[in-house]
């Protein structure tokens, strides 16, 4: 069946939010400068970069775009918890993206290849982010 972008990056944001993460969603989707400094624990946001378009029929298209989840967790003085748990949290993310595609409900599929994780802490942030890159294969009807 046919989707559109927005479809999927929502269909994403949509299990970030509920269980059993049940994570909130950043005020914007650009990054987490605009999140209120008490309210960046356990704050995701969601972005969609096109990656390779193929040309169907009937105004279709096989696209397959880079899906990226980041997630803030603040770490305090438990920076090796707060590690830990990101790490958990990514191949956790990572599971439940694939099943939802996997499954019918996302309208999506996620390939094998083009899986990528990685966690950042800039100097001076209470907190720590997650950067989990999906490749996430769909069909578009235009």
């Amino acid at each position: 069946m046919a989707t559109t972008p927005d479809v999927v990056r929502e269909r994403i944001a949509s299990i970030c939010a509920s269980a059993p993460f049940g994570f909130t969603q950043a005020v914007t989707p650009f990054d987490f400068s605009k999140q209120p400094a008490g309210q960046i624990d356990q704050v995701f946001r969601v972005t969609q970069d096109a990656d390779r378009v193929i040309g169907g029929l009937n105004y279709t298209e096989d696209r397959t775009d880079v899906v990226e989840i980041w997630l803030a967790r603040k770490q305090s003085a438990a920076a090796n918890a707060a590690y830990t748990q990101l790490l958990a949290d990514a191949a956790a993310l990572r599971s439940a993206v694939i099943r939802d595609g996997s499954t019918g409900g996302g309208d999506y599929a996620v390939p094998d290849e083009g899986h990528g994780m990685r966690i950042q802490h800039d100097p001076g942030f209470e907190y720590a982010v997650l950067r989990v890159s999906l490749a996430v294969n769909y069909e578009v009807q235009h």
